[in-house]
């Protein structure tokens, strides 16, 4: 398979090209990592400050390396009144457990753990699995939803998430965590009705344009990335100050845990991504690192070698069995098409012709509350 000569995404990486040196597109159009503006960020904590409020903020919590900083960020570094926040999708490791709880005491803050009904959970997983080909729509959806939920209950003004520089274009190219297309795939399944569709999702229409007005209104908190407004920090400095403020833990026994260790359904997706897609996440994310100066390309290559993505994982036995599936439907999983459902996505803001068109239909979606405050 002909790689990138800088990074390792291969040709079959969707909308790639290469140069006569070798060279793919994304690499070539990289400028490098300019955070955003630093003030952003500064304003959007002095807000929150100053509204009063129980919590300032509210940090989605996983037990890895970004989310646990991030939390870490907010309590000691910006001196915020934080509420963290799991969302328990049922796959989080016993080490991602450990890394939670140790981080939320060593750093005295008040945590709210969720995990939606088990039979609703096997349902969406399920159904999403044998339709699309992936799962991770079904945390990806639930997480946002749910501390959106937290933030309104408990009127909490700001949402600091843990994306960093290094997971950019790290997923699939797939916008699976848009809900009218989530609502699209589990349509006349059978095995999930609207009611546990709707209660799982808390909020059922809940487009990006209705989440911009809301979080504009102060119904829900502003959601912001802080790891992308400062200086990329290099993972192995973060590891040690995790490690020494809240005795947060990435290894056993000397070898250090997969990338993305909080979910042991990880590898997984990740097998099923290989053969679906031809590539695989770590792919995307060892590119990544490699553009940032955080790997060379030889080192991405040796470790991509060692996961062996394409070979099926320990824990592929396990799901088949929890979610009810043959050896059989895997193979059809592992052939679905790409882009099958994202016709039903909603429209970009982008889209819009003018911001007097997006308030529009902000208004008309919504309802009489936001059209009266436009």
């Amino acid at each position: 398979m002909k790689r990138c000569s800088r990074c390792i995404l291969p040709e079959t990486y969707p909308g790639i090209s290469f140069n006569e040196q070798g060279l793919c597109s994304f690499c070539s159009n990289y400028r490098g990592f300019v955070p955003r503006p630093e003030e952003i960020l500064t304003n959007h904590i002095m807000r929150a400050k100053e509204k009063k409020r129980t919590y300032d903020a509210i940090v989605p919590l996983s037990g890895g390396k970004d989310s646990t900083y991030v939390l870490y960020l907010a309590r000691n570094v910006y001196g915020l009144n934080v509420l963290a926040y799991t969302f328990d999708n049922g796959f989080l490791t016993a080490m991602a457990l450990r890394n939670i709880k140790s981080a939320v005491e060593s750093l005295d803050i008040p945590h709210i753990s969720h995990r939606p009904s088990r039979r609703i959970l096997k349902k969406l997983y399920r159904s999403v699995l044998l339709r699309t080909g992936e799962l991770c729509s079904v945390c990806g959806i639930g997480i946002a939803h749910g501390y959106l939920k937290v933030s309104e209950d408990w009127r909490i003004p700001l949402i600091l998430e843990g994306s960093s520089a290094s997971e950019e274009d790290s997923y699939t190219p797939e916008r699976i965590y848009d809900v009218k297309r989530f609502k699209a795939v589990l349509r006349d399944v059978g095995d999930v009705t609207e009611r546990e569709v709707s209660e799982f999702l808390v909020y059922d229409d809940l487009s990006p344009l209705h989440q911009a007005a809301y979080a504009k209104l102060g119904r829900f908190g502003k959601v912001t990335q802080p790891l992308l407004h400062m200086p990329k920090k290099k993972s192995e400095d973060i590891r040690q100050i995790l490690r020494e403020e809240v005795a947060w833990e990435d290894e056993r026994d000397g070898v250090r845990a997969r990338k993305h260790f909080d979910c042991w359904a990880e590898p997984f997706t990740n097998y099923v991504r290989e053969h679906r897609l031809g590539y695989s996440r770590r792919v995307c994310q060892y590119s990544a690192m490699i553009r940032l100066g955080e790997m060379t390309r030889e080192e991405a290559l040796r470790k991509l070698e060692e996961e062996s993505p394409e070979k099926e994982p320990d824990a592929t036995s396990r799901i088949l069995e929890e979610l009810e599936l043959s050896r059989e439907q895997l193979g059809q999983i592992t052939k679905i098409p790409l882009f099958k459902f994202d016709k039903y996505c909603y429209p970009s803001v982008l889209q819009a012709t003018s911001w007097r068109g997006i308030w529009s239909k902000v208004a008309e979606a919504a309802g009489s509350r936001i059209a009266r405050a436009i």
